[in-house]
């Protein structure tokens, strides 16, 4: 065993990112890990912006980077803090309820500026002799930051070769890109993915409702998502992002790089995780390479009951509701009907219930005929945006459903020319 005072952050050399497909309980999968006597991490995707926050202030010397730190991310050490986290946002202790945690919700998720900073400087000299006036390599960093965290929150190393869990949220290839340079090829991507057209009206609803990209564009971007977020990451960045168009003409010499996303990039269902939480956290465990753990049955951060907030309930741990909502206010018949031949292949891949006829390829593309009639999410938008905003003109709303068919059957069709593999369940 080792204490985290005397562990070298340099032997810290594997990682895995967590990405979602919609909402798809990637914060909830991160909070099973929690705890495990090989992980390290800091809760919820508080550094997300890491890239940023290097890019700004990687060239100082270790002991001003450290008060760099420091005064960024306020929020490891009051949960009420409404600052900007960088490259994230503003208020996430209160938003992820990190300041009502364990079972009686009066405990909260802070560590002791003191104890924290003691700690990231001791994981520091392991390399830099005079803070003051030497730097330290970003991987390094990062490294110590996920040593002291944990040495901050009291917590004992158990394993010889731990992982870092490093909550990326979203699939934008620069939030992990240099995190992927550093430590490839210890380097493993993890999804959750549902049911395809649950998770998509429940981002719509979330983005709907929060007023977060809430414009005539938005139901692009939900449709958009549930195409584009089913690939592995890098496979999707190299074979349709690469040149800024998305025509798909990406080098042939990625190949290499995306045949090797593809054998370590998995998912797992969310409804699993749900229903069926040990058989499906054992495979976790297998695919990690790190040993079953009774911690991985409890919903926590930083050692505390995780409770989480969606639709006017608050939850904790597993249970049906959130995978039972169908979102019928959202997406109508019609659009059910057609959103099954859109994501006809995510159904299959990923083992859930279809009837074959949603598979016959010629069905699939005179589908889009349906496609005529707007989407219960366009006329959502047609008559009511949030904040009070003024409805958009007729103009606004024939470009907006114009622009949808034809971004979205482009991309489908690019996705089918290509044969891009889908992420495989774990």
């Amino acid at each position: 065993m080792n204490s985290p005072s005397n562990f070298d952050p340099r032997t810290v050399r594997r990682l895995v990112s967590v990405h979602y497909y919609g909402r798809s309980g990637s914060l909830f999968l991160q909070s099973l890990l929690d705890g495990h006597p090989d992980v390290l991490m800091f809760p919820a995707d508080y550094l997300g912006g890491f890239r940023i926050f290097w890019d700004q202030f990687g060239e100082l010397a270790a002991a001003d980077l450290v008060s760099a730190f420091l005064g960024n991310y306020r929020i490891l050490f009051d949960a009420d803090c409404t600052d900007e986290v960088i490259g994230v946002g503003q208020a996430l202790g209160v938003d992820y309820d990190f300041a009502a945690m364990g079972a009686g919700r009066d405990e909260r998720l802070e560590i002791d500026p003191q104890v924290f900073t003691t700690a990231l400087i001791r994981a520091l000299e392991f390399e830099v002799d005079d803070l003051s006036s030497q730097r330290v390599s970003r991987k390094f960093f990062f490294q110590s930051l996920h040593v002291a965290y944990a040495e901050a929150l009291g917590r004992d190393f158990q394993s010889r070769d731990p992982i870092i869990v490093f909550q990326a949220h979203n699939l934008d290839v620069r939030v992990i890109d240099r995190l992927f340079e550093d430590f490839y090829p210890h380097y493993r991507f993890l999804h959750t993915v549902r049911e395809p057209i649950q998770t998509l009206a429940s981002w719509y609803r979330h983005m709907f409702e929060g007023g977060d990209f809430a414009d005539l564009e938005l139901v692009e971007n939900a449709l958009g998502r549930g195409l584009d977020h089913a690939k592995p990451i890098l496979s999707h960045y190299y074979l349709c992002l690469k040149g800024g168009d998305g025509d798909g003409d990406g080098d042939g010499g990625d190949s290499d790089i995306v045949d090797w996303d593809a054998r370590n990039s998995a998912a797992a269902r969310l409804e699993d995780l749900h229903l069926a939480p040990r058989a499906t956290l054992e495979r976790l465990c297998e695919w990690l390479n790190i040993p079953w753990h009774e911690t991985l049955l409890h919903s926590t951060f930083g050692g505390r009951t995780w409770h989480w907030t969606t639709g006017g309930r608050t939850l904790s741990g597993f249970q049906r509701h959130t995978i039972s909502d169908r979102h019928n206010t959202i997406v109508g018949p019609l659009d059910r009907l057609r959103l099954r031949f859109l994501f006809a292949d995510k159904y299959a891949a990923w083992g859930y219930d279809l009837p074959g006829a949603f598979h016959w390829p010629v069905l699939r593309l005179l589908a889009f005929v349906l496609w005529l009639v707007p989407f219960r999410m366009e006329t959502l938008l047609w008559t009511r945006l949030p904040g009070g905003r003024p409805l958009p003109r007729p103009g606004a709303k024939l470009r907006a459903y114009a622009k949808l068919r034809r971004v979205i059957v482009r991309d489908w069709w690019r996705d089918r020319r290509q044969g891009i593999p889908l992420l495989r369940i774990i």
